[in-house]
């Protein structure tokens, strides 16, 4: 590991970069590390597991999204149209995700990517997950549907029946997460989606504030 880049990113209060292009155990190992030493330096090491399960989760999310645009080319199919898009989640999960290390290899030849950017300043960390493939209308409703969801409950079972998504395999996935930041004691407002019209950005905001971001410094792991 390198730990080294990691203290400095620390130190310096730089933007570290984690660039791969599948998310299976080794990378989620690699995170696990890093997440590890940003956690223990703002002195949150018991909340690790919580948010390496949100980080995983939005990660996996990334890893998905990038596999779904290869399937639906692959099947002649427009994931912009509504109805496309119906017609391809029928099938992408049964289909894809039993091939995912054939369609991580596909996705690097493409120049699909995930980045994990970990950005620490005082006591105020911020972590961004990116893929460059942008949401689609469809998909930031499904999203929008969740967040505005989760409002209305209090528990995980009680949102289930009418939040569970499971034609994506992403299930519950996102209200896990804002439950779970919830329960840290950092509210909803802690996890944005959105997409700038090149990339998918999922941030998780550990501290009230945010603030500028330094040089990127990167890890290709891929």
């Amino acid at each position: 590991m390198a730990r080294s880049l990691v203290e400095y990113a620390i130190s310096e209060s730089k933007t570290l970069t984690v660039k791969t292009t599948s998310y299976l155990s080794r990378e989620r190992k690699y995170i696990d590390h890093i997440l590890k030493q940003y956690l223990q330096e703002i002195e949150k090491p018991f909340m690790v597991n919580q948010v390496a399960y949100c980080l995983h989760e939005l990660a996996g999310n990334a890893n998905r999204a990038n596999a779904k645009r290869i399937y639906f080319d692959e099947k002649g199919l427009d994931i912009h149209s509504s109805g496309d898009y119906r017609q391809g989640l029928s099938t992408f999960r049964s289909e894809a995700f039993g091939n995912i290390k054939e369609y991580n290899a596909k996705q690097k030849a493409a120049g699909l990517y995930i980045k994990i950017d970990f950005h620490l300043h005082k006591t105020r960390l911020k972590i961004r997950v990116r893929n460059n493939t942008p949401l689609t209308g469809e998909e930031k409703s499904r999203i929008d549907r969740k967040f505005e969801a989760m409002k209305q409950f209090s528990s995980i079972p009680d949102a289930y029946t009418l939040l569970e998504d499971s034609s994506e395999g992403a299930g519950l996935g996102l209200v896990m997460i804002l439950q779970l930041l919830d329960n840290l004691g950092f509210g909803n407002e802690a996890l944005s989606i959105d997409s700038d019209g090149t990339e998918t950005i999922a941030t998780l905001y550990l501290s009230a504030e945010e603030d500028s971001l330094a040089l990127e410094e990167s890890l290709a792991i891929s």
